[in-house]
């Protein structure tokens, strides 16, 4: 299967390790293949809130301004089987960079021009820390990927209270690739087989408010028009 990863942070530091051990549970079940995007590397630019991905561009942000980044990053997103997310911890919250890539696609939110594509992902959050904070860093990445429309989205938090995963106790290291383990086979499973998954609650809650905020629209709106145009609405 084919996956994409997209790296918080350039560093490679104890996501990165958490990253590797990821791949290696998955190449246990099969022939896979990886595309990386490591951030800002792959895309170092805020967005700048013009609004050209909202009023213009059928979907994806065609006119930002970023698009040699952003859309790149999109294709291969759609072309993957599964999705991975994986953002440390840097001042309880998630990198800059991870909300810099965020925010460039928060024109293909149920609210505004959803990417059909998006509709049968499956994605794999993961937050690594040396303490706390991965709570909200898998929170805040999965509220973006519920309002894209993903399927089925997999949490998975490593606190290490460590520098690194040498640091951590022997025993405390095993539990933690259990735990791993554990979240790469539900997974793999669940991106195996996503064309027989139903819609989430979460997702379908959100789909239908949007549904209603999008009928009210007025008839010129581009997000009306490409709702309808999808039939929709």
């Amino acid at each position: 299967m084919k996956f994409c990863v997209i790296h918080g942070s350039n560093r490679r530091g104890n996501t990165d390790k958490t990253l590797e051990i990821i791949k290696e549970h998955l190449n246990k079940k099969g022939e896979n293949s990886f595309t990386d995007f490591y951030l800002p590397k792959d895309m170092p630019y805020f967005c700048n809130g013009c609004f050209s991905c909202i009023t213009g561009g059928e979907y994806g942000g065609q006119n930002c301004p970023h698009k040699e980044y952003t859309h790149p990053i999109l294709q291969a997103m759609l072309e993957a089987d599964g999705i991975i997310f994986a953002s440390p911890v840097y001042a309880l919250s998630e990198t800059a960079q991870m909300k810099a890539l965020l925010d460039h696609y928060a024109c293909i939110y149920y609210n505004h021009r959803p990417h059909e594509g998006m509709f049968d992902k499956v994605a794999l959050v993961v937050s690594t820390a040396a303490g706390a904070g991965t709570g909200r860093v898998v929170s805040t990445i999965s509220r973006s990927l519920l309002f894209w429309g993903v399927k089925r989205i997999v949490k998975c938090k490593i606190n290490m209270w460590a520098m690194d995963w040498e640091g951590m106790p022997l025993k405390k290291r095993r539990i933690a690739d259990r735990a791993l383990e554990n979240k790469v086979n539900k997974f793999y499973y669940l991106t195996k087989n996503r064309c027989k998954l139903h819609e989430g609650i979460s997702g379908g809650f959100i789909r239908l408010m949007c549904k209603k905020l999008i009928k009210i629209l007025d008839d010129t709106s581009p997000d009306k028009i490409y709702w309808k145009t999808k039939g929709w609405i």
